[in-house]
């Protein structure tokens, strides 16, 4: 009796265990849309000037069209101002759950430094002056999925 009842958990976990595979199997996971939802730029000028920053706060939008949730790692970007390279080699940790076929908002903030405010002066003084600037991130972002750990590129800009 204790081996068909041993046999028969044993035959029950291997069904589950293969069903979950086949279907598995068949999820494809896409790249999540991403939209640039707000942009704050705090200047903060101080003496020495190399003492002097910006720090820039991101709001982006997931949108995740896939069947799954989706659990965000970490997105790794460079920084554009007016097409101009601003920062590169930004990493932000996130462990943010995007719902199935569901939304979810992303913060991001950076610092940039005086050595990259010289480097880019001009924007900066048209932004210090409330000219609208142009942004934009490109990177990749890092997922959790059910199928393992996923890198997809990210290209968001502003309008």
């Amino acid at each position: 009796m204790k081996r068909h009842l041993v046999s028969a958990l044993a035959l029950a976990a291997a069904t589950l265990t293969l069903s979950g595979c086949s279907t598995l199997a068949n999820l494809n996971i896409v790249n999540p849309s991403y939209s640039l939802r707000d942009i704050r730029p705090h200047v903060a000028i101080a003496l020495p000037l190399s003492a002097s920053s910006i720090d820039l706060d991101f709001d982006v939008g997931v949108d995740n069209p896939n069947t799954v949730g989706l659990r965000l790692d970490r997105i790794d970007f460079d920084v554009f101002v007016n097409d101009s390279p601003l920062l590169t080699q930004v990493s932000t940790p996130q462990g943010i759950s995007i719902p199935a076929r569901g939304y979810g908002q992303v913060h991001m903030k950076t610092r940039i430094g005086y050595q990259n405010i010289r480097n880019i002066w001009t924007q900066i003084t048209d932004l210090i002056n409330g000219n609208r600037a142009t942004y934009q991130i490109r990177g990749n972002a890092y997922y959790d999925t059910p199928l393992g750990s996923m890198r997809f590129p990210v290209t968001v800009y502003s309008r």
